[in-house]
Formats: C-alpha cells, structure tokens, sequence
C-alpha cells in the first residue's frame, strides 16, 4: 500500500493501518489464533498508539496506547517514517500484517517478558522494543540494517548470524534465544 511520505503517525494507525488489514487478512482464517488478543503499543516520538488484534481477524486502533501491552516499541518518528516507507530492511511488523498474526508469534510474544534493544547501522537506528511490560531480563542486539532484512526475510538465521559475527549481543543470551521465533 502507498503510504504518503508526509503522513501523521496518527493518520497512518487511524486510517492506513487498518486498510492494510483489511487487505492482507479479509477473510482469512489464521489456524490456531481462537481466543487470541494480541496487544502492541507503539510510542513514535511521544505519539503513542495502541493495536489490538483480536483473533487475527477484528483490529481496533487505541488513540494514546493500550493498557499491559504485550509488546510496546518506541521509536523516532524519522525511523519509523523509513520502516512504513519499505526504507529499512526488516520492518515488516509496521506493514505486513500477515506475516505477523500467527500463533508462533502469538505464543512467543505472550511468553517472554523484558525489554529488547535493537541498534541498526547503515543507517543508524535505534527501536526499544518491551515485552509485557517487563524491564529484565535486557538485551541489546547490534546489527547492520541489511543483515537485519536477511535475518527477518528467512535467508539468515539469527543464530547463523551471531557465529559469523554479523550479530554482536549485549545482555541476557537466554532472553535473547527466547526471541528468535521473532528474529526468522
């Protein structure tokens, strides 16, 4: 979906967000997702905006955020701005719904608790991503943003890219290994 360069954060979740929901889900049945409510919180530079997705098939969009969001991401809006644009590799979580509403995603979200750091390089790139409301366990990953997009698009596992040095890990390895259902 063409989003405008200039479009407001608010703009893009009120409006474009659930357009590209209703396109990339309409009619689908996401096996194993009855009963699920999957809540993310996105803080853009002090905009703050809340998803809810109810059984990958109902999306509500919450002015201000949601309470005990299971994965809160803040974010500069020039960053997020590239991410919804198709300018930085690997963020699909901002446009491809699809891709983000299954059950192993769903499971491996509702069960981890801590706060992620991710620092991309070319260009520079900072996300603070917190699972349920956790500060501990923490981790930093640091990560060029094209070993990012391969790490996110299949063609590199996470793990792959750690041995070859492509992937440097501050913090808690346990935690970390916990995410990489989110990181394939």
């Amino acid at each position: 979906m063409d989003v405008p360069q200039d479009v407001k954060v608010k703009d893009y979740f009120q409006s474009y967000v659930p357009k590209m929901f209703e396109e990339q889900l309409a009619g689908k049945s996401i096996p194993g997702m009855e009963g699920t409510e999957f809540t993310l919180q996105f803080n853009i530079d002090g905009t703050v905006m809340g998803v809810i997705v109810k059984e990958a098939k109902e999306l509500k969009i919450v002015d201000g955020g949601v309470d005990n969001a299971m994965m809160a991401v803040e974010l500069s809006e020039p960053v997020w701005r590239d991410a919804i644009n198709g300018k930085l590799p690997g963020a699909e979580m901002f446009t491809d719904l699809g891709q983000t509403a299954s059950r192993k995603m769903y499971d491996t979200v509702k069960g981890v608790k801590g706060a992620l750091d991710l620092e991309l390089s070319d260009p520079d790139v900072s996300i603070k991503i917190v699972f349920n409301g956790g500060d501990s366990p923490a981790a930093t990953l640091r990560v060029s943003a094209e070993t990012w997009g391969e790490m996110q698009s299949g063609k590199l596992p996470g793990p792959m890219a750690f041995m070859q040095g492509k992937l440097k890990m501050e913090g808690d390895m346990a935690f970390v290994m916990s995410l990489n259902a989110l990181m394939s």
